[in-house]
C-alpha cells in the first residue's frame, strides 16, 4: 500500500498515500468523521458543520496536542473500536473497522508504543448481599470521576426535539432555545458506530444543557446487526459500555439510554438482534438504567413488535424511538399497536437531514418528537421465591438456585405475611398484617418495625403496592365482603375504591403496564386465570391470563428484571413457584423452595 508521511508536533505518520489531511486549525468547522478514512490535525472544532446522521467507522485517525507530562502509552477500547495513543504534548485517537492493524502500525510509525493495553469494559454493579438486619445502603457519593448525577428528569420530555451528530457549543445551544421550537435534542454518547467527534460532549455542558432547560435523548451507536456473532455478551457489554459513558456524563439510574441499531433485513438478522437488543434491556435494567431502541420503523420497530409476545422471553425496551420520515410531529405509528409502548413510552424521528437556522446559528439536524416519561427506575433485579413458616413465624429468602440467603423470624401466631420498599426504591424487606387488630407492621431492616398502621376491617385481606409510582410502597386491602380494594398513599387514608371480582376471587396487585405504577386485579380459582387493569380509577381488564392448575395459590413478580410484573402461582403439592411470561400461559420462571405448609412470599431481596 503506497503511504506518505503526514508530520505534526514532531512526529512523523506514515499513512496510506489516499487518505486526505485536514488541517483543523485552518479549518475550524470541518466535522471530523470517522466513516471515512482521513487524518485530522489539530483540536476539533466546537461549531463543526456535520451532517446530521452519520453511523459507522472506518480507519480514520485524529492527531491533537496533549499534556507535556502525558506518559508514552497505547490503549485499545475494542467495543468502542479506537486505538488511544498518548506521548508528551500530542495524543492521538485511531478509529478503525476491521483494519486495527493497520491504525496501530500508523501510531507506531510515529513513535508510540507498539504494545497496546486493552481497556477494560465496564463492569456491572456488585450484587449487595441480604443480610437480615442490615440497613438499605444509599447511593455512594460521586466520587471526582464520576460527576453528579443529572435530576431524573433529564431523560423525560414531551415535545419537539433534534438530534446533531456532534453536540452543538453552548451558544448554538442557548440561540436555539430562546428562538427554535426545540427543547430536547439527541446526543451520541459512545459505541463503535459512533462517527463524529464530541469536543462539547461533557458533564459540565451536560449540566449547563440542563440548567437551561434541554432534556436528552442519549445515543449508543454500537454493533449493527451483520456484525452481531455473540448477541448475549455484546448485547450486555454494550449496556455497561453505554452506562459507563452516560455515567460519565452525569446521567444516572433512571436515565433512558438508546441503542442505534440501523435498518437491517429482519428475515436474516432477527434472530440474532433481538437477543442482542434483550440483552442490552436486561443489562441496562441491571444498572438501574431504562433501555431505547432506535431503528427504522418497517425493519427494527417492527420486528421488536413482532416479539413482544412472542413467548421467547425477550426483555423489550422501555421506550421505542421509530424512524419514520414522514413529516408528522407525533408519535402515532402504524407498526405500533395502540396499547403497545403506550404509557408515554414513545419518540418519533419524522424528519431527516435538514438544515436549520434560529437566531443565526445553524445545524444540521433530525427532527423528533418526545413522549417519554418513563417514570420508574428498573433495578432490571428479578423477583425471587421466598417463603413464610407460620408455625415458627419465619420468613426464607432463596436465590435463584433455591439456596436459603437469610431466614428471619418476625411476627406472631396468626399474621400474614408481606413484602415490600416501604421507604423508597430498593431491596425488598418483610413486614405482617395482624387481624386481630387489623394492623399493618412493616420494616425496612427486616427485624425492627418502622410502620405501624391500623387500616382495614377484620375479614379484609392486606395488600401493598405503589399506587402511584412514587417509588415506596403503601397499604390497602381487598374486602370479600363487597369486592372491593381500598388503596392508601400515605397508609392512613383511602386514596383509591375499586369494585372488581366475585365472591371466592383472590386479590392481586402488581406492575402490569411497566409504568412503575401497581394496579388492581383478581385470580380466579375455578377457571385458574388472572384478570388485570392498568388503572385503580377505572376497572378494565387489560390483560387475561389463564395460568396454573387448581390449589395453586396465585403470586406475583418480575420474573426476568424487565421492569413489568407478571403473574404466577406456588403449587403446595411439589412446592414449585412458577412464573409466567408477561400475558402469557408459558413458565419464565420455576424453582423448587419450602414445604406444602408454607405461605408463598416473593421480592427482590438483594
Amino acid at each position: 500500500m503506497p503511504t506518505k508521511d503526514v508530520s505534526y508536533l514532531g512526529h512523523s505518520f506514515h499513512v496510506p498515500a489516499d487518505w486526505p489531511v485536514i488541517d483543523l486549525a485552518a479549518n475550524p468547522t470541518a466535522c471530523v468523521r470517522f466513516d471515512r478514512h482521513a487524518v485530522y490535525l489539530g483540536t476539533p472544532g466546537a461549531r463543526q458543520d456535520c451532517p446530521a446522521h452519520v453511523v459507522g467507522t472506518t480507519e480514520a485517525l485524529l492527531v491533537e496536542p496533549g499534556a507535556d507530562d502525558a506518559a508514552s502509552a497505547t490503549t485499545v477500547s475494542e467495543i468502542e473500536r479506537r486505538v488511544h495513543a498518548t506521548a508528551p504534548g500530542i495524543t492521538a485517537t485511531g478509529v478503525y473497522d476491521d483494519d486495527q492493524a493497520l491504525v496501530r502500525t500508523v501510531l507506531s510509525s510515529a513513535g508510540f508504543p507498539a504494545g497496546a493495553t486493552k481497556e477494560p469494559i465496564a463492569a456491572p454493579p456488585t450484587k449487595r448481599s441480604f443480610a437480615a438486619a442490615a440497613p438499605v445502603q444509599s447511593s455512594p457519593a460521586a466520587t471526582a470521576s464520576t460527576p453528579p448525577a443529572l435530576p431524573a428528569d433529564a431523560t423525560k420530555y414531551t415535545g419537539k426535539g433534534f438530534d446533531a451528530c456532534s453536540a452543538p457549543d453552548a451558544n448554538t445551544m442557548n440561540t436555539w432555545r430562546a428562538n427554535s421550537p426545540y427543547q430536547a435534542l439527541g446526543i451520541y454518547i459512545g459505541g463503535a458506530g459512533r462517527a463524529c467527534s464530541q469536543p462539547n460532549l461533557t458533564a459540565s455542558w451536560m449540566q449547563q444543557q440542563y440548567s437551561a432547560g434541554w432534556r436528552f435523548l442519549p445515543v449508543y451507536v454500537g454493533l449493527q446487526a451483520s456484525r452481531i456473532t455473540a448477541p448475549a455478551g455484546q448485547g450486555a457489554a454494550a449496556a455497561d459500555d453505554a452506562v459507563a459513558n452516560a455515567a460519565a456524563l452525569g446521567l444516572g439510574p433512571g436515565s433512558v439510554l438508546y441503542y442505534d441499531m440501523e435498518s437491517y433485513n429482519v428475515a436474516t438478522y432477527s434472530s440474532t438482534v433481538q437477543p442482542f437488543l434483550s440483552a442490552w434491556s436486561a443489562e441496562l435494567h441491571a444498572q438501574g438504567y431504562n433501555s431505547g431502541v432506535y431503528s427504522s420503523a418497517s425493519t427494527g420497530i417492527a420486528d421488536l413488535v413482532n416479539n413482544s409476545g412472542s413467548g421467547k422471553g425477550y426483555t423489550m425496551p422501555d421506550v421505542l424511538f421509530t424512524a419514520r420520515w414522514n413529516g408528522a410531529a407525533d408519535v402515532n405509528e402504524p407498526v405500533i399497536p395502540s396499547t403497545a409502548w403506550a404509557n408515554h413510552q414513545r419518540v418519533h424521528q419524522y424528519d431527516g437531514n435538514v438544515t436549520e437556522t434560529w437566531g443565526g446559528a445553524t445545524i444540521n439536524i433530525d427532527r423528533d418528537y418526545l413522549d417519554v416519561q418513563v417514570n420508574t427506575t428498573p433495578n432490571g433485579k428479578p423477583t425471587l421465591a421466598g417463603i413464610y413458616r407460620p408455625g415458627a413465624q419465619t420468613f426464607a429468602m432463596a436465590d435463584s438456585s433455591g439456596n436459603v440467603t437469610a431466614a428471619v423470624t418476625f411476627g406472631s401466631p396468626n399474621d400474614i405475611p408481606l413484602t415490600g420498599h416501604w421507604s423508597g426504591p430498593g431491596r425488598d424487606t418483610i413486614g405482617v398484617y395482624r387481624p386481630s387488630d387489623s394492623a399493618f407492621y412493616l420494616t425496612n431492616d427486616n427485624a425492627t418495625v418502622a410502620v405501624a398502621a391500623p387500616f382495614g376491617s377484620p375479614g379484609d385481606i392486606p395488600l401493598v403496592g405503589d399506587w402511584t409510582g412514587q417509588g415506596r410502597d403503601t397499604i390497602g386491602v381487598y374486602r370479600p365482603s363487597d369486592s372491593a380494594f381500598y388503596l392508601t398513599n400515605d397508609n392512613q387514608t383511602v386514596a383509591f375504591a375499586i369494585k372488581l371480582g366475585n365472591p371466592g376471587d383472590v386479590p392481586m396487585v402488581g406492575n402490569w403496564s411497566g409504568t412503575g405504577k401497581d394496579t388492581v386485579g383478581i385470580y380466579r380459582p375455578g377457571d385458574c386465570a388472572f384478570y388485570l387493569s392498568n388503572s385503580n380509577t377505572s376497572v378494565a381488564i387489560n390483560h387475561t391470563v389463564l395460568f396454573g392448575a387448581q390449589g395453586d395459590v396465585p403470586i406475583k413478580g418480575d420474573w426476568n428484571g424487565s421492569g413489568i410484573d407478571k403473574v404466577g402461582v406456588f403449587r403446595p403439592s411439589t412446592a414449585s413457584f412458577y412464573g409466567a411470561l408477561y400475558d402469557s400461559g408459558s413458565v419464565l420462571y420455576s424453582l423448587r423452595f419450602g414445604a406444602a405448609t408454607d405461605t408463598p412470599v416473593t421480592g427482590r431481596w438483594f
